[in-house]
């Protein structure tokens, strides 16, 4: 079982920056997660929110912006030490720290994304050498499907969250599609049925001992944390 940084480390450093990165990098994951989403100007940025209101205090939202304009927001929700301002970074930054650090990018698509975004993803990983050191996980089934068609060698794994239901488990499994599956939903009989079929499951996000201990003694490939790090 391996651990993935949620978001990079947001318990030392604010969550999807290159700052936040470094520090996962830096400690003895496997990999590190983020989320790509996409701008108005078609641009690919790391972030999660749907706007900036928790991140920078601005009632705006994200899709709205262009990437010069994206590039320009201070992200401020934290109280820090640092006397540097936090950035809204670019998916090319973040896969070169993991590749720097030997990470794997465990990459969050957003809703919106279309298939030539995809591509045009793809041909990052392939041009920073980290096409076959990377997952991309995607609560999309389409997005999903075609990537499984698409690049048959690339692993990718369904989020499964309110997605999750048996239709969906069902498609996975007849797609050999990997499984990335809301903690609470997780159980033996899930993760015994998805490794029958030579498949892997991740679950998120896991920040209880309590939990940890339980989604372990499912058997659970990986968990997606904010918390934990392997010893």
């Amino acid at each position: 079982m391996r651990f993935i940084a949620h978001r990079g480390c947001p318990k030392k450093e604010l969550e999807n920056t290159v700052e936040s990165f470094i520090v996962a990098g830096c400690g003895k994951y496997y990999g590190i997660e983020s989320d790509i989403t996409l701008l108005k100007d078609g641009n690919m940025i790391i972030y999660h929110d749907d706007d900036l209101n928790r991140l920078a205090g601005i009632n705006r939202n994200i899709r709205d912006l262009t990437l010069a304009e994206a590039r320009g927001v201070v992200l401020n929700n934290r109280p820090t030490y640092h006397t540097y301002d936090y950035k809204i970074t670019t998916p090319l930054e973040y896969i070169k720290v993991c590749k720097h650090y030997n990470k794997v990018p465990v990459i969050d698509i957003k809703w919106g994304f279309t298939i030539d975004k995809i591509d045009e993803l793809i041909d990052i990983l392939k041009k920073e050498e980290m096409y076959d050191k990377s997952i991309i996980i995607c609560y999309t089934m389409d997005i999903v499907l075609y990537i499984k068609k698409t690049y048959p060698d690339f692993k990718v794994q369904f989020l499964a969250g309110m997605l999750f239901n048996e239709k969906n488990v069902e498609i996975c499994l007849q797609n050999k599609i990997d499984l990335d599956v809301r903690s609470d939903f997780v159980t033996k009989e899930l993760v015994d049925l998805f490794h029958s079929h030579g498949l892997v499951v991740n679950c998120w996000t896991v920040d209880v001992v309590e939990e940890l201990e339980r989604v372990i003694e499912c058997g659970v490939d990986f968990v997606t944390t904010n918390v934990f790090e392997e010893r």
